[in-house]
Formats: structure tokens, C-alpha cells, sequence
């Protein structure tokens, strides 16, 4: 684990927020509310558990990260940004033409990006093999898988969930975002997969639930997850808030792609640091 503590991260994660609005302002839209759910768990994992080297992306001993909803692109980039991958103000040409940053992330665009994503419900087989390669030679990293809670419904979810149980893969930790909507609705009235977590740990996964856009609570699950003597794959699974910190956003399905006039930008920023100036 890195020297972050708790309050930096929590500062961290509101310096991102700030960023994601300015960013999904200046470019025409974004997948903004699934970035704050998320943007929590995701700082959590990058500044505090995920070994990296910025400076050599593909250094052997790298953990592995691996976004699965490929839509949580932008969050993504927001922190390989921050810490060094690419400068900072590719940020400001994200999903132009010609641009590395499309709206969702592709494997081989800029350095960090593991995975292709946005073919959801993909990647947990991905980080099952990727784990089991590891280990299988002896290596030290861990595979980090992020996901969402709406590709829960998706059958190659429980195929890659029981084959990473069947081999005992402890260097697997996965993460939901469970924000509670999907592109149609709410996730319990289109495919209602609860109780998620009873789900996970009847296929053998060491599991955990808590407040996702908690910090501690989030850093005590992580810590456990990454930490503990367990011979078997781990699961945190956040619940947290769509489009957290702007009130009008928060679990507003009219917000599933955010396109933000300026009188919502004003108001956001407010929200998120008092006095807006970047208009």
C-alpha cells in the first residue's frame, strides 16, 4: 500500500469530481453521473493499493487494473493524468476526433489502459486469466477488476465468478460500483440480482459491502481485501450514489450522458467548491 492517507484521498477524490464537471462542461457531455459514484472507490484503489510506475506503464511487477464498464472511461483518465501517464491537458480533447481518450476505453490508446472495456460484463474473465497467468509463474502483482452494478445480469459474470473461486485466485480483488441504475432503469426492476452479495460468496469469494462514497469505509474493505490471509478471490462491493455531490444529478435517470448548459455547471460547481469560475 502507498503512504496515502484517508484525508488524502478524500481530497483527492473532491479535486477529481471538480475535474470530471469541468471537463464534461468544456468537452459536451460525459457519462458524469457514473463517474461520481465511482470516482471514490477508484481514487481508493489507484493512490493507495494499485503498484505502478507512471514513468514505465509497462514495468513487469505492475499491479493491473482493469475497468470493465469502458463508459467509467473518463474517471480513469482523470487519474492517469494526475499521476503522470499522459499531461494534463489531453484531457481537454477527450472524445475528439483523432483523439487517444474515446468515450470508452480501449486497450492501446494511452498508457494505463489495460483493458478494452464497454463490452460489458467482459472483464472479470479477463482479470481470471490474467490472475491465474500470474500465478501460474510465479508472479507478485494483483489484478484490480472495477465493475458495475447493471452488468451484474450478465451470465459471462458468473462463469468468470466460479472459475475464479474453482482456482483459489487470492491475487484477484474486484470492486462494484453498485450505483443502482442501468441505461433502461433502476437495476432491481430490470434484472434484480440481489442479494449481490450472498450471490459471491455462494460461488466461494470473500466478500464485503460497504458505503462507496465513504472513504473510511471504503479504505477499511480495501485494506482487508488486499491484506487478509485468504486463499480465495475478494469482492468489495460499494453502494453508492449516482452523480454524488450534485444534488440535482443524484439518481436523476435523465443523467444516464450528461450534457451540461451553464446554468447546471454554475449550479454544480457551487456544490462542489462554492464559488464557480471556469465558465
Amino acid at each position: 500500500m502507498t503512504g496515502y492517507s484517508v484525508q488524502e484521498l478524500k481530497e483527492i477524490a473532491a479535486r477529481h469530481r471538480k475535474k470530471l464537471l469541468d471537463i464534461t462542461f468544456h468537452t459536451g457531455g460525459a457519462y458524469l453521473a457514473q463517474a461520481l459514484s465511482g470516482i471514490d472507490m477508484m481514487t481508493a484503489l489507484w493512490y493507495r493499493y494499485v503498484r505502478n510506475r507512471a514513468v514505465d506503464p509497462l514495468w513487469d511487477g505492475r499491479d493491473r487494473f482493469l475497468l470493465s464498464p469502458g463508459h467509467y472511461a473518463l474517471p480513469l483518465y482523470v487519474i492517469l493524468a494526475d499521476q503522470g501517464y499522459f499531461s494534463e491537458e489531453l484531457l481537454y480533447t477527450f472524445k475528439e476526433n483523432g483523439s487517444p481518450l474515446e468515450l470508452a476505453s480501449h486497450r492501446g490508446t494511452v498508457p494505463g489502459v489495460e483493458v478494452t472495456g464497454g463490452s460489458l460484463a467482459q472483464v472479470l474473465s479477463v482479470g481470471v486469466g490474467m490472475a491465474l497467468h500470474g500465478r501460474l509463474r510465479g508472479k507478485g502483482h494483483r489484478i484490480f477488476v472495477f465493475m458495475s452494478d447493471g452488468e451484474q445480469d450478465e451470465g459471462s459474470i458468473w462463469e468468470a465468478a466460479a472459475s475464479a473461486a474453482h482456482f483459489s485466485l487470492s491475487n484477484l480483488v474486484a470492486v462494484i460500483d453498485k450505483n443502482g441504475f442501468q441505461v433502461d432503469g433502476p437495476t432491481r426492476e430490470v434484472m434484480n440480482m440481489e442479494p449481490l452479495q450472498d450471490k459471491y460468496r455462494a460461488f466461494g469469494w470473500e466478500v464485503s459491502e460497504v458505503d462507496g462514497n465513504s472513504m473510511d469505509e471504503v479504505v477499511e474493505a480495501l485494506d482487508g481485501a488486499v491484506s487478509a490471509a485468504c486463499e480465495m478471490p475478494r469482492l468489495v462491493i460499494g453502494n453508492t450514489v449516482r452523480g454524488k455531490g450534485i444534488t440535482f444529478m443524484e439518481n436523476n435517470p435523465a443523467f444516464h450522458y450528461a450534457r451540461l448548459d451553464e446554468k447546471e455547471l454554475r449550479a454544480a460547481g457551487e456544490e462542489l467548491r462554492g464559488e464557480w469560475d471556469a465558465v
